[in-house]
């Protein structure tokens, strides 16, 4: 049952084209009555729209009346790999964005991603119906490698974002993140998670780190549509 105050959200699953229109994609909506904002939630390299990060989210942000989209990238129905310059998961966000606009017409849209997925979330920054991009454990460098400089999707981020990090996230060293985050076009906000690695799993004492989480999300797009 809903928490007091959390709104009744519809799920429903959904299809549509990537923006080439090459490529048939499958989703999940959280649809809540008259939302207030649309969120477009895309998943990591190894895992789908049924991550439980990736679910948490959409229903999370559905319960404050924000419309959720949650997909698959085309590899995971075609049981392949995703492209190595990440161009087909683009074209497929860029699909999927769509799609948002058309359920959300006059509300702003924001996209979420987790790992790569919040690769691809940057890549997409510059559509013009993107209001701003959130970074689930952004992949800053490979495993334990912060000397690799010059993260790819750097230039194209050119939307206000919001980093949340688990402080010990192999794939992102938090003060390599601090120091490249002025070099961003727009605004980068920082929030940490202590204790957690990359997928904000809990380091040491065993607990949920979701609240905190939610917390940031919830707060960085109201801060937004206010």
């Amino acid at each position: 049952m809903p928490l007091a105050g959390e709104r009744v959200s519809e799920v429903v699953d959904v299809q549509f084209p990537s923006a080439s229109g090459i490529a048939e994609l499958r989703g999940i909506v959280h649809a809540p009555d008259r939302p207030n904002a649309g969120l477009v939630i895309a998943h990591g390299r190894s895992n789908d729209l049924r991550n439980p990060l990736v679910r948490r989210v959409a229903e999370a942000v559905a319960s404050e009346g924000i419309w959720a989209l949650r997909f698959n990238f085309r590899y995971v129905e075609a049981k392949g790999q995703a492209s190595r310059d990440l161009s087909r998961e683009e074209d497929d966000l860029h699909g999927a964005i769509r799609f948002a606009r058309e359920a959300v017409a006059s509300q702003k849209i924001f996209l979420a991603g987790k790992s790569m997925g919040a690769r691809v979330c940057a890549r997409a920054s510059a559509d013009p119906e993107v209001a701003g991009v959130i970074a689930l454990g952004y992949p800053l460098h490979p495993r334990f490698r912060p000397e690799v400089l010059n993260p790819p999707e750097w230039p194209y981020l050119v939307k206000p974002a919001l980093f949340v990090q688990g402080d010990r996230d192999p794939f992102c060293d938090l003060e390599r993140l601090r120091s490249e985050l002025p070099k961003l076009k727009e605004t980068g906000d920082l929030v940490v998670v202590d204790h957690a690695g990359h997928s904000f799993e809990p380091i040491g004492a065993k607990r949920d780190t979701f609240p905190e989480v939610r917390a940031a999300i919830l707060r960085w797009i109201s801060g937004r549509i206010g």
